[in-house]
């Protein structure tokens, strides 16, 4: 599987697992905040959490392939957050990865491609009521989808990235700079019945970023996303439909494919992909950032200073992930819903929070945000796994959780 994001693996995610210690490079960089009333820097936990990260890494490296974690933890109200790294920056080698060392963030992108069409929308341009005919004539056979059905993955237009074509073409070439009309088109004019089903769909991005190219004053998605991370102060995040620069890719963190889920990028696996093509990704996965960063958009995101009351209302209105039909909120009996480029989840021991994994070949970029106490963790780390591999979710966040429970965090 090469989505940007597959949907999260839930029912794991109730499992602790017992980690096995073993040596690992493990550094850490805290920010002040507050704690009680004192003001000081609460290292004990700091280095709890970094313990946890390293016994993660320690525990599952040679599984999934990974020789790096980088975590945010932010609390609501607090002056600063705790950032905790531990491992390299290449699997058994390179220099120790820090805080600042940039990871692909994969279909965290999403949010930032549904924002920039609803303040279009905020700007009276368009509506998320327009249609594919509206904004792009030359796909007809698409032309009642919605951009609000395109966002919410409901379009039922399928993924070009699990197309065999799409497989054979990047695993030939990883270089190749695709346009989104040559990746829209390998999958038009397919599509089922919209509104009807829930199906995770790159495509659907695509032609949101084409739609932003048209109906922005700009003409130029890049430059539209580029204004969003600059408005909202993001330091350490970029965006490069193809390549990054020497300034960005010395900082990024070597990312590897071991994804044997088919289909499968067969001349790929195990290979070192940070200086790959993100072409085939863009709007629906092609930026890099640090977990701090990333934290930062998600605080800004749902605290409202983003996006105006209407549109922020708009980016959570939520449409079940096992119907496709709309829901005021996720619940025991249906769990995960999308929104605008976000998901919501609720679970038995977590109860209901917002999160997000992205993942590209090569990265896993994961988020969880509970509105109930404005805790935010965030967790990078460098490599693309099948799923049956892929135990961030499952294994790490719960334990951090419960040492963030057990310094009375919760």
């Amino acid at each position: 599987m090469i989505q940007a994001c597959p949907q999260p693996p839930l029912p794991a995610w109730i499992r602790f697992s017992a980690l096995r210690c073993f040596a690992a490079l493990f550094v850490f960089a805290l920010g002040l905040f507050g704690c009680g009333t004192s003001g000081t820097p609460d290292q004990k936990l700091a280095t709890d959490l970094g313990y946890d990260l390293y016994q993660y890494l320690t525990s599952r490296a040679s599984a999934e392939h990974i020789s790096a974690l980088s975590l945010t933890v932010s609390f609501r109200g607090s002056a600063s957050d705790i950032n905790v790294s531990t491992g390299t920056t290449q699997y058994a080698g390179g220099a120790a990865v820090t805080p600042s060392s940039l990871f692909q963030t994969g279909s965290n992108t999403k949010a930032f491609t549904a924002v920039a069409i609803l303040q279009l929308e905020q700007a009276g341009l368009l509506s998320i009521d327009d249609t594919v005919g509206k904004w792009l004539p030359q796909y007809p056979a698409w032309s009642n989808v919605t951009i609000k059905q395109l966002l919410n993955m409901t379009s039922t237009i399928p993924t070009y990235d699990l197309t065999q074509q799409w497989i054979n073409d990047y695993d030939a070439n990883p270089l190749v700079e695709s346009t989104p009309e040559q990746l829209v088109n390998y999958v038009y004019p397919s599509i089922g019945t919209p509104g009807k089903a829930w199906i995770y769909s790159n495509t659907g991005y695509m032609l949101c970023q084409m739609i932003v190219d048209k109906a922005s004053p700009s003409n130029s998605y890049e430059t539209d996303l580029d204004n969003i991370i600059a408005n909202n102060n993001l330091q350490n995040t970029f965006y490069q439909p193809y390549f990054y620069p020497q300034s960005v890719t010395s900082r990024l963190v070597s990312g590897y494919y071991v994804n044997t889920d088919p289909p499968v990028l067969t001349n790929l696996l195990g290979a070192d992909t940070s200086l790959y093509s993100l072409g085939w990704a863009q709007a629906a996965g092609g930026m890099v950032s640090t977990p701090q960063d990333l934290t930062l958009w998600v605080r800004d995101l749902f605290g409202g200073n983003v996006l105006q009351p209407k549109q922020l209302q708009e980016l959570e209105s939520l449409v079940s992930t096992q119907t496709a039909q709309p829901i005021t909120g996720t619940s025991s009996s249906d769990p995960t819903g999308f929104g605008l480029g976000v998901y919501q989840v609720t679970t038995s021991n977590l109860g209901t929070f917002w999160y997000y994994q992205g993942s590209t070949i090569g990265y896993r970029a994961t988020y969880m945000y509970f509105p109930n106490n404005g805790l935010i963790l965030c967790v990078f780390t460098n490599s693309q796994t099948s799923a049956e591999q892929n135990q961030i979710s499952a294994d790490l966040f719960p334990k951090l959780i419960a040492t963030l429970k057990a310094d009375g965090r919760d």
